[in-house]
């Protein structure tokens, strides 16, 4: 429809001239095309968080916000405190990879004032723990990380021959290589479990190997990730319950897939994913608030996107036709979201 009434209005002055319209229509074609992209003409600057899972949402955003007729930069890569200064200070519009309230800690301190975190666009996606084999679980009747305690869980999980369960963590220099340990130090495993702290994808290809031939493993990961997808919770593996470094319920989870127990305490929070922006670009374009309002993702194409990129080494820009694709099979949902969008500019 934009198409048609842009190549309308661009034949106005010879049909005006032929007297074919009058100056009541020109205005009300006008009118439609402002209502059909009430973003026209102002300028938008995302930022987007450096995590490779982070690219495919924020282009979403740029897509529809471009549908609403918005220019939209291309977004800004920037780490957590840097991003939300940056909205804080209207440098950058928003951003769509807040993950909440992990990053409660990182927000400046008027950031309240200043800008509007919405609602998640996909509830607990952002999760971390720790998996095992479900093989193993099932035969040494793991739901826990206390299990490992256990001599013969030990010995299972062996595979250096140091007496020691070995977990597959994460590299030093990653929050979860501290989170890691301090789930270590704080419970008194050090003793029990062995941090094999190499590079996460040799990690994660040690414990893949060692479940494709049937051996047992135990590693940490994350959400949205390929690394889900490789070894599926509840089909290859499963979460266990693990002490974290979280003094209250925050770390208790409900409905996680393929997790031990419902709920699980999964060691970390899980996160929200949510999207943060500056509360004066909101007051002047409540269609790109509300759009934020509306849209939500699903994990599973989050994760799968990621591996895509991770197989195929995609770069940022070529993620965006996976975006353009995603937006077009759910074409329906999505133009529901931008007629609610429109209607907020009315």
């Amino acid at each position: 429809m934009i198409h048609r009434i842009q190549r309308n209005v661009r034949g106005l002055g010879s049909l005006a001239a032929a007297g074919a319209l009058t100056l009541g229509s020109v205005m009300s074609i006008s009118a439609v095309a402002a209502d059909e992209q009430p973003g026209a003409g102002v300028n938008v600057q995302p930022a987007v968080a450096s995590w490779t899972s982070a690219v495919p949402v924020s282009w979403v955003f740029v897509e529809l916000l471009e549908e609403l007729g918005y220019d939209v930069g291309n977004p800004m890569s920037l780490s957590n405190p840097v991003a939300y200064l940056a909205i804080s200070e209207g440098d950058v519009h928003y951003w769509p990879n807040g993950w909440f309230p992990l990053h409660d800690p990182q927000l400046p301190d008027n950031f309240g004032d200043v800008a509007t975190v919405f609602d998640p666009l996909c509830p607990a996606c952002g999760i971390q723990g720790y998996l095992v084999d479900k093989p193993s679980v099932e035969e040494f009747d793991i739901t826990g990380i206390d299990d490992f305690k256990r001599e013969e869980v030990r010995a299972a999980f062996d595979a250096t021959g140091d007496g020691k369960a070995d977990l597959f963590g994460c590299p030093p220099g990653w929050g979860c290589h501290e989170g890691i340990n301090a789930m270590l130090d704080k419970f008194e495993l050090h003793d029990y479990l062995n941090h094999v702290d190499a590079g996460y994808a040799a990690n994660f290809a040690e414990a893949l190997s060692r479940i494709e031939a049937g051996d047992p493993a135990l590693y940490y990961t994350w959400g949205p990730s390929a690394w889900l997808l490789s070894l599926v919770p509840g089909e290859d593996v499963m979460w266990i319950n693990a002490p974290g470094i979280v003094e209250d319920d925050a770390e208790r989870a409900e409905d996680i897939a393929g997790a031990v127990t419902d709920p699980i305490y999964m060691g970390y929070v899980a996160a929200d994913i949510q999207v943060a922006a500056n509360n004066e670009f909101l007051e002047d374009n409540p269609a790109a608030a509300e759009l934020f309002r509306q849209v939500s993702l699903p994990l599973t194409w989050i994760s799968e996107v990621d591996r895509q990129m991770s197989e195929e080494d995609l770069s940022d820009t070529e993620i965006r036709p996976l975006a353009r694709e995603w937006i077009e099979e759910n074409r329906e949902t999505v133009d529901g979201w931008l007629e609610a969008a429109r209607q907020a500019a009315n």
